[in-house]
């Protein structure tokens, strides 16, 4: 994940000079999580009777060699081509490693393997960017496509060498051949996956515009884009661990719901901020809220999996996130384009409010019951 959040702040303002409209920004971003998001159901269920080392390890090796063709692309529809082609080969890491730490988590213990999983994965994500703006600011900006796929590259060898295949992990007896449709009727699964839609729809949107906010009004500078984002990643990937050993205690569902309005509450200042310190600030409380309902909604996740299987159902659950992650930025490019950026952050809070407010109702005990 450091590879990857090396781009996150250099991206969007790539894209602007190969001539990318709003609504092109969004669908270069989109592309990549809509791919993601159609691969893996039939590779997380692949996966349950395969298993997860031979996945993780051709999905390293595409998403190392496709690193290469951002230096290729001469248009917004090239750049496009190569993160479709990188949201297929990471259907295939993150969704399945999510499935592999699930496999060996003991019962009552996954919103803490969770959490610890999640503290690394924020950590790479959250590490990269800061280190994409001084790469920007002191190099080039298409040194930051060679360093994440030199770092991909890295990944690749080392699980290789050190991830155990799944014939040498204990395994626990789960079901393979039960269908998407009969897991979806599942209310908790079901209010998971549209929390999980929901708030990838409103982040996602925000991590696409925001480094355009910061840059095109702000007139911030790469490595000051790369901290303001770093770190909010960074504090939420610190607080995974503590939030998850919370949720190992608390009513999950409680945290998600209320996570989620307290986060919602603080995007509408977004455009507001006018200095450096302003929105970074505000972007480490952002932070701070972001926490709360992650390892949550993990553990919740994967208390479900182990009745319907593991990778088809973290499988969905990444599906939500993939579909929000898509959906979100198309949305909000086409609303770039129309009102500004501004009108992003505020579309932003609406929807993730009105959102929140239905998963509350889905996780009540009368939809429950009906």
């Amino acid at each position: 994940m450091l590879g990857v959040g090396i781009i996150v702040p250099i991206l969007p303002i790539y894209a602007e000079t190969l001539g990318a409209t709003g609504l092109w920004l969004g669908a270069i971003f989109a592309g990549f999580s809509l791919t993601r998001s159609i691969s893996m159901p039939l590779i997380g269920r692949f996966s349950d009777r395969m298993g997860r080392k031979r996945f993780i390890t051709l999905g390293l090796f595409i998403y190392t060699i496709s690193s290469l063709g951002y230096l290729q692309a001469d248009s917004a529809l090239e750049l496009f081509i190569v993160r479709v082609v990188q949201g297929f080969s990471s259907a295939m890491i993150i969704p399945i490693a999510m499935a592999f730490i699930a496999d060996i988590a003991p019962p009552q213990k996954e919103g803490s393997y969770m959490g610890l999983f999640t503290v690394a994965l924020f950590l790479g994500f959250g590490s990269g960017p800061i280190l994409g703006g001084i790469s920007k600011d002191f190099i080039s900006m298409d040194a930051n496509f060679l360093i994440m796929g030199g770092l991909c590259l890295l990944a690749l060898v080392l699980v290789l060498i050190y991830l155990p295949r799944s014939s040498s992990i204990p395994q626990k007896q789960q079901p393979t051949d039960i269908s998407f449709s009969t897991i979806l009727q599942n209310r908790n699964i079901l209010a998971i996956c549209f929390y999980r839609f929901s708030n990838a729809f409103c982040r996602g949107s925000i991590m696409t515009f925001l480094p355009l906010y910061a840059h095109n009004v702000l007139d911030l500078t790469g490595s000051q884009i790369g901290i303001v984002i770093s770190a909010s990643i960074l504090l939420t990937a610190f607080l995974q661990l503590p939030f998850g050993k919370l949720a190992d205690r608390v009513n999950r569902k409680v945290l998600v719901v209320t996570g989620s309005l307290l986060y919602f509450s603080i995007v509408p200042l977004i455009p507001h901020t006018l200095t450096f310190i302003q929105i970074l600030s505000l972007n480490i409380f952002l932070g701070f809220l972001g926490a709360v309902s992650l390892p949550a909604a993990s553990a919740l996740i994967v208390t479900e999996g182990k009745t319907y299987g593991m990778g088809s159902t973290m499988a969905i659950f990444n599906v939500a996130m993939s579909m929000g992650l898509a959906v979100g930025p198309l949305t909000s490019g086409i609303i770039l384009d129309i009102w500004g950026l501004s009108g992003i952050f505020y579309f932003c809070t609406t929807f993730g409010f009105l959102s929140t407010v239905t998963v509350a109702w889905m996780f009540s005990k009368r939809f429950t019951q009906e």
